[in-house]
């Protein structure tokens, strides 16, 4: 009963009114009611566009996903066909040097399982191999430094620490 009588005073107050303050407070209801439901929708807006926006941008990365893929599968690890050779760390070492045809200038046990090598070698690539050659031995890379060398017969110069991985 009470909301009929408020509907009805507020039918009554707005009738009584002059034609000119009623148009006035019928365009500024209009306009309260216009500016609620901007306000209602805004926030949905704001969060549709933020979602579009974060759909393409996800779809460009699946795109060069897809397109980067064939890359990744040539990439893949081949340390699972090898097998750890058995012996001293430093034996183990000398073989992969030798058989990547790089020259082992020095090698130094610095602390327990830990050896500083100091190499040359015609290629860079040799040198990146034999690091990934040790790797599948079990043995972590620390450090790898190489330079070009100023033998004219040995074109990098290479300093590398090894240990084994915990």
């Amino acid at each position: 009963m009470k909301e009929l009588n408020v509907v009805t005073a507020l039918k009554n107050g707005f009738a009584q009114r002059p034609p000119r303050e009623r148009m006035i407070l019928g365009a500024g209801t209009l306009f309260a009611f216009i500016a609620l439901v901007y306000l209602a929708l805004v926030p949905s807006l704001e969060r549709s566009t933020e979602l579009q926006e974060r759909y393409r941008v996800l779809q460009a990365d699946l795109q060069w996903l897809t397109e980067q893929s064939a890359s990744v599968s040539r990439l893949s690890n081949s340390c699972v066909d090898k097998t750890i050779q058995g012996g001293d760390t430093a034996d183990v070492i000398s073989r992969l040097v030798r058989r990547n045809q790089i020259k082992l200038a020095k090698i130094a046990e610095q602390t327990q399982g830990t050896y500083l090598l100091s190499l040359e070698s015609a290629s860079g690539n040799r040198l990146l191999q034999l690091a990934y050659q040790l790797a599948c031995q079990g043995l972590t890379t620390n450090m790898l430094d190489v330079s070009r060398s100023a033998s004219a017969d040995k074109a990098y110069a290479a300093r590398m620490e090894v240990q084994h991985a915990k």
